[in-house]
This record gives structure tokens, C-alpha cells and sequence, in this order.
């Protein structure tokens, strides 16, 4: 065989190889990640299904960052970045056995209401909040498979809490346990996709507090959603403190979205769907994992039909959950802030996988200075670079690791 088709072959296998990557980065091997605009985006693109688009061409550059991180470490393995992070998440429900994020916790507690044996989240009522924001921060990178999250090997704590507070017991207190146990197993991070009106200052101040004694002195990183309902900041006490790295949502157009909070505690924006309901899901649709268990009906091999569920009570075509013949595993119909916030908890992750030595306010510090500073006319950037409505830009994953060499 002559050296011209030597060459050919191995170029082909090169091509064909799931650890691509093409120009500077990454292309990692999960099913869905070519519509996973947040993480790289070269659109304007339709979707895979044909039913959806995405309507321009910005992004948060993480898979870039992923480049990054492998180019300087050595590492050749997708799944081993951001390892060494741990990663608490607190929210409604968790989907422990989900093939995109089995094997990744290291630690779960039920402050809530009772769960399905053997899992972390209800059927009734229906809870699969935290499952889509695990995917988003942390679901298992290039296994061939569903997503892929912006911290692909960032191991995850969850602790699944309720609404409301157990009768007998104050919202301040019940917010306090669910924080204490979440302090107790050494988190990096902490995402909170929801909001937190109603509790005093002096409640806030000391948690925060405790949040700044954790990683050895160095503090505890708090990402928080700013909200959803376009009003100020200022009745979140989690989100408007300076301490919490506090996040709003922005298009592939690179606008913020309005329904953002805004205010004195803005820090970035960070990409999101505006999913109201109706031909909004189909714009701009953002792909996470989503609560899963095996229905009966579902036979291997052969597509599932619309009159079968799986054992979460969610059919392939549920408003939330599932959609289009994946049942239920994945959805895309995930938005808003929630969906922003843990873009970037994955992004302190792959921030503290450049360097663990950072203290909290230096990571802070890192996604601030590092954003992109979209729809300038509008956001009005003061001489600092900061916004009341847009904070310091949209989070620039790349640009964030290379700072923190």
C-alpha cells in the first residue's frame, strides 16, 4: 500500500474519531450537542428535528474553554475536566439514574417531600427542575449520548428541598438546614435556580458568611438566577447580595431577555430560551436532561407512541418533558434564568479546574471582567463595564479559563 493511501486512511479515522476537535473547539461525541447553541454556536442553524431554530450566532464560548483547559493539562478525555470540582446543586428534584448522569453524585439528601424508592425525585407533584439544571451544569461529556454539560466532569451534590417550609417551621430556618448540610460536604460551587424574596438581610449576611469560610478560607462560589418577572433585584436577598455571582439570561442574538431581573446585584448574562409556552419553545430551544424512569409500554428498538408514558407520568410529547420520540430522557423546552445560572456554575468549575487556588471573589471577579459586552446601546456600561440591567456582559466561558492561569 503506497503512503498516499496511508494517508487517507488515517485522516479518515481522524474524521471519524468522537474526540474531534475543529476549529479550536471542542466537538465531543453526545448526540445532542450539535443544537446545544449555548456551548458553541455557528448559526443562524434549524434544529436536528426540523422544528425548532436558533435565530443567531451567540454563545458562551464553553466549548472553547473545554480546548483550553485539554490543550494546557494534557488531558485527552472529556469527561475528566472539572473532576476535581464539587458541585452542589439545591433544587426541587434530581434523577439519580439518568444515563447522563449516573455515577456523578457524591453526595444526596431529601429535604423535601417523599420521593420514588430509590430515586430523589416525586411523581405527584411532577418535579424535574433540578434534573435540567444538573444537565446543564454537569451532565456527562462525549459518551455518545443525550448532552453534554458545561462542566462535563464536575461531580455533583444535590439536595432536594420543597417550596415551602415544613409546617412548624420558619422559611429562614428551613432554608438555613438545607445550607448547613449542603456547607457540611465541602461544595466549590452552589447553584440555587430559584428565587429567595422574603428572608431578612441578617439571614443572608450570615450565610453568606459561612459561604466565604468554606474551601479552606478560600469561599464557597454561589451562583444564583436573577428571576424571571422583569422586576428589580432588590427583594431577592440571595440575588442582589454582592457575594452571590448573580445571573440573567440572553439570546443567541446576543439581547437580554426582559423578563430579567435587574438591579445592584447583577453580575452577567448568560445564554437562555425565552419559552413562555407556544412557537416561542421552538426558538432558541435549550437541551438538558430531564426525569426518566423505563415505561412498560416502550418496546426496545421501536419508537414510542404518543399514548405511552414512562413511569414519571410524561409522555414523548409532554409540554415539559420528553418530546419527539426521545421518551423522555432529554426535554428542550428548558428557559429562563434557571437555565442560565448553572451555564455558569459550570464555568466556575472549569475556572477552579485552571486554578483551585482562587478564592470566590477572584472567580467573581474573572466572569465579570472576562464577559462580552453584547447590546451596548442598550445595557449602557458605566466606566467600570457594569450594567443595571445587563451586569458586566454575556459570560465568556474561553476568556474566563484563560484569566485564571
Amino acid at each position: 500500500m503506497n503512503k498516499c493511501c496511508l494517508w487517507i486512511i488515517f485522516a479518515s479515522l481522524l474524521m471519524s474519531s468522537s474526540h474531534l476537535r475543529a476549529q479550536g473547539y471542542y466537538l465531543p461525541s453526545d448526540a445532542y450537542f450539535s443544537d446545544q447553541w449555548q456551548l458553541h454556536n455557528e448559526g443562524p442553524f434549524r434544529n436536528r428535528d426540523g422544528k425548532g431554530a436558533v435565530k443567531g450566532s451567540d454563545h458562551a464560548h464553553i466549548a472553547e474553554a473545554w480546548q483550553e483547559l485539554m490543550n494546557l493539562s494534557g488531558k485527552r478525555d472529556l469527561s475528566e475536566v472539572g473532576k476535581s470540582i464539587r458541585l452542589a446543586i439545591i433544587d426541587d428534584g434530581f434523577d439519580l439514574e439518568h444515563e447522563d448522569l449516573k455515577g456523578k453524585y457524591i453526595a444526596t439528601k431529601n429535604f423535601g417531600s417523599p420521593v420514588i424508592p430509590g430515586n430523589l425525585f416525586s411523581q405527584q407533584p411532577r418535579n424535574v427542575h433540578g434534573t435540567l439544571v444538573t444537565g446543564l451544569a454537569a451532565a456527562i461529556g462525549d459518551n455518545g449520548v443525550g448532552i453534554v454539560g458545561a462542566c462535563p466532569g464536575c461531580r455533583i451534590i444535590a439536595a432536594r428541598m420543597s417550596e415551602k417550609a415544613p409546617p412548624g417551621m420558619t422559611q429562614e430556618d428551613y432554608l438555613g438546614q438545607v445550607f448547613d448540610w449542603v456547607i457540611s460536604q465541602k461544595p466549590d460551587i452552589i447553584n440555587c435556580s430559584w428565587g429567595a424574596d422574603g428572608q431578612s438581610p441578617r439571614f443572608w449576611a450570615q450565610l453568606m458568611e459561612k459561604l466565604s469560610a468554606g474551601r479552606d478560607g478560600k469561599g464557597i462560589i454561589l451562583v444564583a438566577a436573577a428571576g424571571n418577572d422583569g422586576r428589580s433585584l432588590e427583594s431577592n436577598g440571595m440575588a442582589s447580595h454582592p457575594y452571590a455571582i448573580t445571573v440573567g439570561a440572553s439570546s443567541s442574538l446576543a439581547k437580554r431577555y426582559s423578563y430579567s431581573r435587574y438591579g445592584a446585584g447583577i453580575d452577567v448574562l448568560a445564554p437562555s430560551s425565552k419559552g413562555s409556552g407556544g412557537p416561542s419553545n421552538y426558538v432558541d430551544r435549550i437541551y438538558t436532561t430531564d426525569n426518566y424512569l423505563e415505561p412498560d409500554c416502550l418496546i426496545p428498538g421501536r419508537k414510542a407512541n404518543v399514548s405511552c408514558s414512562d413511569r414519571a407520568g410524561l409522555t414523548p410529547h409532554s409540554p415539559v418533558a420528553g418530546g419527539d420520540g426521545w421518551e423522555g430522557r432529554y426535554s428542550y423546552r428548558f428557559s429562563h434564568t434557571s437555565a442560565a445560572a448553572p451555564l455558569v456554575s459550570g464555568v466556575a468549575g472549569l475556572i477552579l479546574t485552571a486554578n483551585p487556588e482562587l478564592e470566590a471573589d477572584e472567580v467573581q471577579q474573572i466572569i465579570q471582567s472576562s464577559a462580552d459586552k453584547i447590546e451596548p446601546e442598550v445595557a449602557k456600561y458605566d466606566r467600570d463595564g457594569w450594567s443595571v440591567t445587563h451586569g458586566y456582559g454575556r459570560l465568556n466561558g474561553v476568556n474566563a479559563v484563560r484569566s485564571a492561569w
